[in-house]
């Protein structure tokens, strides 16, 4: 069973997709943290938020996937 390559690539995304939240919730909580010099506390809750919106993607993106089928 031979995958075609949009298949893989929109399998390829779901990492990305997954991750990029958290990451750029971590950069500007950092950067927010660094302006109002409120040291962890903006980053961890900008990272939390970025972990909530990667699986809420997730859970949307593989929804669509269990449709397809």
């Amino acid at each position: 069973m031979a995958l075609n390559p949009v298949k893989l690539a929109r399998y390829g995304a779901v990492g990305l997709e997954f991750s990029s939240p958290m990451l750029a919730g971590a950069i500007l909580g950092h950067y927010l943290d660094i302006y109002f010099r409120t040291d962890p506390y903006l980053t961890l809750l900008m990272f939390l938020l970025g972990v909530f919106a990667g699986f809420y993607r997730l859970v949307s993106i593989l929804r669509d996937f269990q449709k397809e089928k």
